[in-house]
């Protein structure tokens, strides 16, 4: 409420609640008689945090989605949402109390200059620099959502300069949280362990993300004759050494494959430590793989229902269970190179997933490969830290 042609950034790691955290801010300047836009580079993401904002605001949200497919099932949940088509019919929609959903089309239009007095940029961490210039002129301030520490925005040319980065590596430079003079940074998560919640704190955040005291509830009882499964939470990190594999390994598909049996055997609590039965694999695990290769590879070898995906696909879900394979053996990291199989942010979002438990299977050799730059550096550290969080 207090910017005045300002910019401010909410950084929300995983299950912090940004979107929940977010929705209470627009519905407070809707009720001061703002009027605000919320934009992102996918009409998904747009549709997400507009009907959170209908969600808590209720059937006194005045709002309008402009654009993308109109048979979105949020737009048939909140029937106070108004749906536009096209981005020049749309223009006369921003107006006091009114909040307007739309992509960088819509707020980018001369038309739209001056027309906001909020603008809020959902998963800014994927929003180009330049589509945000495009879009500023259209409010007077901006606020930044997103984590820069998920997955980058997809790039498919080579830019000068800073001009290629998204608007949040941008804003915050090389900070991995943001510094309390530019925003806000939400610091608790009730998604993950604090086992699990504590690796990604010192890895990834600075150690300034905490665990919500009820996520320790929600942990496996496990069969006392499983070998591989051998924690109730945390992170687990199972070798498999292999050599000459770049995109896919049958032998972490034949341990994955394993751990799945095992897995199918324990049961879980929820957050209040209840019992909530034994596993449902396609329910209750997530398997994620770098590359299609392997997705491929582990969806032949494992039951039928599981979800089994690149990361891209699992951002922002979650499950009890996660598996992730690294499949890559020790200097055979092929075309992508290091930067792409031990991404930090890829590992990050991988990891993050879990509930519970967040089992990391691959080669521990991939730690030891010579690194060509500082960057390689640090993501062989990263993986090395896996492999000692795992053994604590």
């Amino acid at each position: 409420r207090g910017l005045d042609a300002g910019c401010l950034c909410l950084q929300g790691p995983p299950g912090t609640g940004k979107t929940w955290t977010a929705a209470r801010m627009i519905v407070a300047l809707l009720g001061d008689g703002k009027s605000v836009g919320i934009a992102s580079n996918s009409h998904k993401a747009i549709l997400n945090l507009l009907g959170a904002v209908c969600e808590h605001g209720g059937a006194a949200v005045t709002a309008t989605k402009v654009g993308g497919p109109e048979d979105e099932p949020v737009l048939a949940r909140y029937p106070q949402i108004r749906f536009i088509k096209s981005a020049r019919d749309a223009v006369g929609v921003a107006r006091p109390g009114a909040v307007v959903g739309g992509t960088a089309w819509f707020f980018a239009q001369p038309e739209m200059a001056g027309q906001l007095d909020y603008l809020f940029v959902d998963e800014a961490g994927q929003v180009a620099v330049a589509n945000l210039v495009g879009m500023a002129a259209s409010a007077r301030n901006l606020v930044l959502l997103g984590d820069q520490e998920q997955l980058a925005q997809p790039v498919q040319g080579v830019h000068p300069g800073e001009s290629g980065q998204s608007v949040l590596e941008y804003f915050l430079q090389d900070h991995a949280t943001v510094p309390p003079g530019l925003g806000l940074f939400l610091d608790t998560s009730q998604r993950m362990h604090p086992l699990v919640c504590s690796f990604i704190s010192a890895a990834v955040y600075e150690d300034r993300l905490h665990a919500m005291p009820h996520t320790a509830n929600r942990v496996l009882r496990r069969p006392a004759d499983v070998v591989l499964v051998t924690r109730d939470a945390g992170l687990l990190f199972v070798p498999v050494p292999h050599v000459g594999n770049t995109q896919g390994s049958d032998e972490e598909v034949e341990a994955i494959g394993r751990i799945v049996a095992e897995l199918a055997r324990c049961e879980h609590t929820d957050k209040g430590g209840r019992n909530l039965g034994p596993l449902d694999l396609g329910r209750d695990v997530l398997v994620v793989a770098p590359y299609n290769l392997q997705v491929r590879k582990l969806a032949q070898a494992l039951p039928a229902g599981m979800r089994i995906g690149t990361v891209d696909r699992f951002q922002g879900q979650e499950a009890p269970v996660v598996i992730v394979s690294m499949c890559t053996s020790p200097g055979e990291s092929g075309g992508r190179g290091l930067k792409f199989v031990l991404d930090a942010n890829r590992l990050n979002v991988a990891i993050s997933r879990a509930q519970s438990l967040a089992i990391v299977v691959g080669d521990p050799g991939l730690a030891e490969v010579a690194a060509a730059t500082v960057d390689d550096l640090r993501r062989l550290s990263l993986y090395a830290r896996v492999q000692v969080a795992a053994d604590l």
